[in-house]
């Protein structure tokens, strides 16, 4: 009866274990080479390696090899022509036989430049995901179908183009910039129309056009920049303007933190001046409710909870901005009750650090996960969504301890090594070269004429 129990605890070990692995790739080690740890692609250092689950592995075009004295492993090519000579593998879809590598010989498979080209349309059957080569198309059933959203054409899928924020989407386009430049976009980032911007797929720099937008329907201002190096006269005025950064990468992250990594899978970016529809310097400079109202901090006075920062942590009640329940004034080292009063609420937690937006964070162990810095223990950070070791220091028995610097003292470097001479440790310098003349004993030495 104990023994499903024993089967689920031994997998939940083997998990967690994994995970913990998993997670102690850190920088300050530099790159990962293969078998070491990693979180994606960019921390393995072999050419040929990518991250896979975890761990920096070779490509599945690439096959595990070791350097001549057989010690350094590398991820080496495998054999892509038919004809190559092979032990046992080949890149898909060759296969390895009697030495060579040779093409699978389907319905849709053909030989192009000593390459061999296979293709599926929907309806061939497959093994796996990997077997359909149609845009849109998955193994289901062990038949290429075609995903969801998706509509089949003969023997292909078909998506219609779509644009992300709204409107209709206009002319093929090239991206030429990387998505996670939302904050300091270039002007030249693709070759769409003024007021266009070109969304593509993931990995791809080919996709269409399609409007930039603002929020609240208002046009977006072209006579300004947000680009944080333009001219005074060309950036977004703050005052009646604002700049509405937006990015469609999609950002698989636990919190974001500065010095966590994106992950690359987004297809658009934007970063464009649009007009406020309150003035920022005027009384009334909140917009809720179709109207602009005044902004409201704690103790001031209010008609709505949209005055005090939304309803997060403060409301209003009786006309003026308090504190909800289990909420309290923010306390911080610049805060002083008469002369710098809070403005904002925090959730009561046990410690006022572990406190973030309406949530207690609790302090945890090295190498857990986290969302802010204080969680941390004693010389570590919040990298990447978990407690590691800051640079400088290195992990033992839970704790971050300083790596000592290396010794500035350098030993004697050792003496010469002379075919034929014998040399003891004891030996001066001169009884050496006593030794090379032929000085000592005259066993081994140099005889000149």
């Amino acid at each position: 009866m104990m023994l499903p129990n024993i089967i689920q605890l031994s997998l939940l070990l083997l998990t967690i274990a994994f995970l913990v692995k998993a997670q102690l790739f850190s920088p300050c080690n530099g790159k990962s080479a293969l078998g070491g740890v990693c979180d994606v692609n960019g921390d393995c250092d072999n050419k040929g390696s990518i991250c896979l689950r975890g761990q920096c592995r070779c490509h599945p075009h690439y096959t595990e090899a070791r350097d001549e004295k057989g010690r350094l492993p590398k991820c080496a090519p495998l054999p892509s022509k038919v004809g190559a000579k092979c032990s046992n593998k080949c890149r898909e879809p060759l296969f390895c036989r009697n030495g060579e590598c040779q093409c699978v010989q389907r319905g849709t498979t053909r030989i192009s430049n000593g390459e061999c080209i296979t293709t599926s349309r929907v309806g061939d059957r497959c093994s796996r995901h990997y077997d359909c080569t149609s845009p849109f198309s998955a193994c289901l059933n062990s038949q290429c179908v075609c995903i969801s959203g998706t509509i089949q054409q003969g023997s292909r899928c078909v998506a219609a183009a779509n644009c992300p924020l709204g409107g209709l989407p206009g002319q093929s386009c090239v991206r030429r910039s990387d998505p996670s430049l939302a904050f300091n976009i270039p002007p030249n980032q693709d070759n769409c129309p003024s007021g266009q911007i070109c969304v593509t797929a993931a990995d791809s720099q080919v996709g269409h056009c399609c409007p930039v937008v603002c929020p609240l329907a208002s046009h977006v201002d072209v006579k300004y920049s947000c680009d944080p190096d333009a001219v005074p006269a060309l950036k977004c005025p703050s005052d009646s303007h604002f700049c509405h950064f937006l990015s469609g990468k999609l950002l698989l992250q636990i919190v974001k933190h500065k010095f966590l990594s994106d992950i690359p899978d987004g297809s658009f970016s934007q970063a464009v001046c649009c007009r406020r529809p309150c003035n920022s310097m005027a009384p009334n400079a909140l917009y809720a409710n179709n109207q602009c109202i005044p902004r409201g901090q704690l103790n001031s006075a209010c008609t709505s909870n949209a005055q005090c920062g939304g309803g997060e942590g403060m409301e209003c009640m009786k006309g003026q901005c308090q504190c909800q329940q289990n909420f309290h004034p923010a306390v911080d080292v610049l805060t002083n009750p008469l002369k710098n009063p809070s403005q904002s609420c925090s959730r009561d937690c046990e410690n006022e650090s572990l406190s973030k937006d309406t949530s207690c964070m609790k302090a945890v162990p090295l190498n857990s996960l986290c969302f802010i810095q204080k969680q941390c223990p004693q010389n570590s950070g919040c990298y990447r969504g978990r407690c590691m070791c800051r640079c400088g220091f290195a992990p033992k028995n839970g704790k971050c301890v300083e790596i000592p610097a290396p010794s500035t003292t350098t030993s004697a470097p050792a003496p010469a090594i002379i075919p034929g001479v014998n040399i003891n440790p004891g030996d001066e310098l001169f009884k050496l070269f006593g030794q090379f003349l032929g000085g000592g004993n005259g066993a081994g030495g140099l005889k000149f004429g």
